[in-house]
């Protein structure tokens, strides 16, 4: 590079030289004045020639020698200006080789820089796609524990659906059965209820009607008034009368021997001859309480 700057230096030296010169060697030419031979009738002319008129052209040639080195110190000053501007272009196309130069070598650089970038950032890419494969497999290993938990919730939930539904379905069936039940217990309680209505009619009917019988065989002569006693009676079904004993005496033995026997000749009783009926009136064995009517 400064071998080449010294050789451009060395050939616009010379060139500014070789301008110079001709310059020089033009100008001498212009100042030797050339003389040619004139006719012999000009020169006797010429000495008739006003002074006056010398002196104009005299002084017209002067200018014109001035003009003319005016022109060639133009004309030299414009040379050096073009040496200057071409020795400007020269260091400017030497700095814009430089400058290239640079370039080329920043870009080069930039380059290395880039390729290195790229691979640095293949190798990022590369390690960065492995763990997003790794991330991935995890992922699909997780949604597939999550998809096979929520199947097993899905079942669970199933199933608790389907007892909850067996429970509510038991539990309506127990508060229909309760219901059925109630009702069934509110009937039976009626029914029993209108049973033992009936059963106290019917009981006081078969008393009244058992007094009746047992009065009408009670001997009555020579007992004192207002005697009662209370007699335990064993029977079975149809009123046969299988035992008759006294529970509470009426503190008179004759009159209480005198209403067993009253009793045990009205046998059969006028009971009834169902024993379920018997049973439900606690007719089998109960105590009558008797008192003779005056």
């Amino acid at each position: 590079m400064q071998f080449l700057t010294l050789r451009s230096l060395l050939y616009s030296l010379a060139l500014h030289a070789v301008v110079i010169s001709a310059l020089v060697a033009n100008f001498d030419a212009e100042r030797t004045p050339v003389f040619k031979p004139q006719p012999q009738e000009n020169i006797v002319e010429a000495v008739t020639v006003d002074e006056q008129e010398v002196e104009k052209e005299i002084q017209r040639l002067r200018e014109q020698e001035q003009e003319k080195q005016r022109a060639m110190e133009q004309k030299l000053k414009d040379l050096e200006q073009q040496a200057s501007a071409v020795e400007k272009r020269r260091k400017e196309e030497e700095q814009k080789k430089q400058a290239a130069e640079r370039k080329r070598k920043e870009e080069e650089q930039r380059k290395a820089q880039a390729e290195q970038q790229r691979k640095e950032e293949e190798r990022r890419t590369a390690t960065e796609r492995r763990r997003i494969e790794q991330d991935k497999l995890k992922a699909q290993a997780e949604l597939k524990r999550i998809e096979e938990e929520n199947r097993k919730a899905q079942a669970e939930q199933a199933r608790l659906e389907q007892e909850k539904r067996k429970a509510e379905a038991e539990r309506k069936r127990q508060e229909e059965e309760k219901r059925k039940q109630a009702e069934a217990a509110a009937q039976r309680k009626q029914l029993a209820q209108e049973q033992r209505a009936k059963d106290k009619i019917t009981l006081q009917n078969i008393v009244a009607e058992i007094y009746q019988v047992v009065a009408g065989n009670f001997n009555k002569t020579g007992l004192p008034r207002g005697l009662e006693c209370t007699l335990a009676v064993q029977t079975v079904p149809g009123g046969e009368v299988i035992s008759v004993t006294v529970s509470k005496t009426s503190g008179n033995e004759v009159f209480d021997r005198r209403a067993v026997t009253a009793v045990e000749k009205a046998s059969p009783l006028p009971l009834p001859a169902d024993p379920a009926t018997l049973d439900r009136l606690r007719l089998r064995k109960f105590n009558f309480v008797f008192k003779p009517e005056e």
